[in-house]
């Protein structure tokens, strides 16, 4: 079932090949794995890294390992967590598309409160930090990381903070899309002047206006030069 792996990242390619066999539906959920000393010979693997990949699979939703029993595949749909979105993203390219507009899709709901939140509760030093953010030399993709970044911040809860970190993992990786071009570019400077003044200036419906518009216009463009990326390939 399995096939034998290289010798860079051996962890990495045992998990993407069982990943890869869930999302495709070879493995289903309930069925149970073959014993780890018989992977370990189809993988061509010593049975330490193999338990690393095993141990990481569970993490992320997709193994139940039961001692003195097996290993067993779950339903990722009902046990799967935002990191195992990030490997859907990168190893299934066909549905990469789709994945990256649901992602876009839950950031344009919760970043335009993240925003409102941000005008209403920053501190006076998140204020200034973010004022400063806008004359520092920055390329302009990583001056917008920090700019979102310091909003989540300001906006007093963790979980804003937690979940667009988790964003801009996957922005760091796709943001060549949009910022490639020079008026999205554009966009995203007036952007940045118009929020930090909103935020600054304790308007959280305005902020809340600032940041929806700027995602939507982003969501479009992304969702465009992916799709004609694709296409092309």
């Amino acid at each position: 079932m399995f096939t034998a792996v290289s010798k860079k990242n051996l962890s990495d390619e045992i998990g993407d090949q069982i990943i890869n066999k869930i999302l495709s539906g070879v493995l289903s959920p309930g069925n149970k794995l073959p014993p780890e000393r018989d992977l370990s010979l189809q993988m061509n693997v010593n049975r330490h890294t193999l338990r690393e990949a095993l141990r990481k699979l569970d993490t992320l939703g997709l193994l139940s390992i039961r001692q003195g029993d097996g290993i067993y595949i779950r339903d990722f749909r009902e046990s799967g967590n935002l990191e195992l979105l990030k490997h859907i993203l990168y190893l299934r390219r066909d549905i990469t598309s789709d994945i990256m507009k649901n992602i876009l899709e839950i950031r344009r709901f919760i970043s335009p409160e993240m925003a409102y939140r941000a005008a209403q509760n920053r501190s006076e030093e998140e204020s200034e930090h973010l004022k400063s953010l806008l004359e520092q030399d920055l390329p302009v993709e990583e001056k917008d990381l920090a700019i979102h970044q310091s909003i989540a911040r300001g906006s007093g809860n963790i979980l804003y903070i937690f979940i667009l970190n988790f964003f801009n993992n996957i922005f760091r990786d796709f943001g060549a899309l949009y910022f490639s071009f020079k008026e999205n570019q554009a966009a995203s400077e007036k952007f940045h002047k118009n929020i930090v003044k909103a935020i600054t200036e304790k308007n959280p419906e305005s902020a809340k206006k600032i940041m929806n518009e700027i995602l939507v216009y982003a969501e479009n463009i992304t969702l465009k030069y992916m799709e004609n990326k694709y296409e092309e390939i």
